[in-house]
């Protein structure tokens, strides 16, 4: 120790003022036998809590120190901030720690703390004597890993036990090693062209989900899909499982799939999705005495995409059909996509907001 430090306050320093809130007692705290009554009393109310702790080992280094500089060359004090722990805490513990030292004149501190938060004063403590040294009193949880194994034990028990975790611990678990057991048997027994597009297939959807997820669509489609019937979905999902199916099938087999002199399988498509699309526009009429202006332009898309598009897409893929003659129906759709888009958009703009009098209609009813 050098020279010119020849008394020391050993100072603990409570931030927040759990002790002077907690327990209703005024700082700062100049003295061993205040400090060892307060922290005794602390400790009786809140065993758990770090600050009892630190107190008795700050009364601990007091003792140390005074078999070494003498009682009248050492004191022990704590002083608090304020459960805030801003600008108006460190304000409070300089003026306690100027206090203290009206008491005691001492040459430095030592500073005792039980964490990080408290030990920030220390340059403002610094600005009043020099800190000598800083000690952290740790606590140690000596049953922290039986804790642990208990709680552990615990939750796993609860995450199989309970039907509404068992589904999330089990259940999804359980499914996709299923999915991957059955793919794993049949794998080498499928082309490799579907292989491919089982593939893409999975990873569009993912990529999907994670894209509607991720930039909050989700809502705005589900708000979209109750606009309209369940057999108006469950007719389009099946219609697109078929589209699915009857170009991987006219992909494999590299052959056309005529129906009828010039009739082929995608102007069938087309076809059977337009009167599907009309069956729903007459029902959503005839049900709710509304103008589906929104089914119709599904129907029109749909089926103008079938009937122009999708043959010519896949013989291009097989090098049957031309760049300019793909191109060509492409504009052909496009234009009628937008005319057909402009139109609806009118259509919504002149009638959108004509409301029926009386009576609301029933729910899910309105412009479509």
């Amino acid at each position: 120790m050098s020279k010119l430090v020849r008394r020391l306050i050993v100072l603990y320093v409570d931030r927040d003022n759990d002790v002077g809130e907690r327990l209703g007692v005024p700082t700062p705290i100049i003295g061993r036998g205040n400090v060892l009554k307060v922290a005794t009393e602390y400790i009786l109310r809140y065993p758990d809590d770090s600050d009892a702790n630190a107190m008795f080992g700050a009364v601990q280094l007091y003792d140390t120190l005074i078999s070494t500089f003498g009682a009248e060359n050492v004191e022990i004090a704590v002083v608090t901030g304020t459960s805030s722990e801003d600008v108006t805490a460190d304000m409070k513990i300089l003026n306690e720690v100027d206090k203290v030292l009206q008491v005691f004149d001492a040459d430095g501190f030592i500073v005792v703390s039980d964490g990080p938060s408290d030990e920030v004063v220390v340059p403002l403590i610094q600005s009043r004597r020099p800190v000598v040294s800083v000690r952290r009193i740790v606590v140690k949880q000596t049953r922290g890993f039986e804790e642990f194994a208990v709680l552990a034990k615990y939750y796993i028990g609860k995450l199989f036990s309970e039907p509404k975790y068992r589904r999330y611990a089990l259940g999804v678990p359980g499914a996709l090693l299923l999915i991957y057991g059955t793919f794993y048997s049949i794998w080498p027994y499928i082309p490799i062209i579907i292989r491919t597009m089982i593939i893409a297939s999975i990873t569009i959807l993912l990529g999907a989900v994670f894209m509607l997820y991720g930039f909050n669509l989700h809502n705005s489609l589900l708000r979209f899909i109750r606009m309209y019937e369940t057999t108006f979905f469950i007719s389009a999902l099946s219609v697109f499982f078929a589209i699915v199916y009857l170009l991987s099938t006219y992909y494999i087999l590299h052959q056309a799939i005529p129906i009828w002199g010039e009739l082929n399988i995608f102007d069938l498509m087309g076809l059977v999705i337009g009167a599907i699309l009309t069956v729903n526009v007459i029902e959503v009429y005839i049900k709710y005495k509304v103008k589906p202006f929104g089914r119709v332009a599904a129907d029109v898309l749909l089926t103008m995409f079938l009937l122009f598009v999708a043959g010519d897409l896949a013989g291009y893929m097989l090098g049957k059909v031309g760049t300019y003659v793909l191109l060509f129906n492409l504009t052909i759709y496009t234009v009628v996509g937008l005319i057909t888009l402009i139109v609806l958009s009118i259509l919504r703009n002149k009638y959108g907001k004509v409301k029926s009098r009386g009576k609301p209609g029933p729910k899910g009813s309105g412009l479509r």
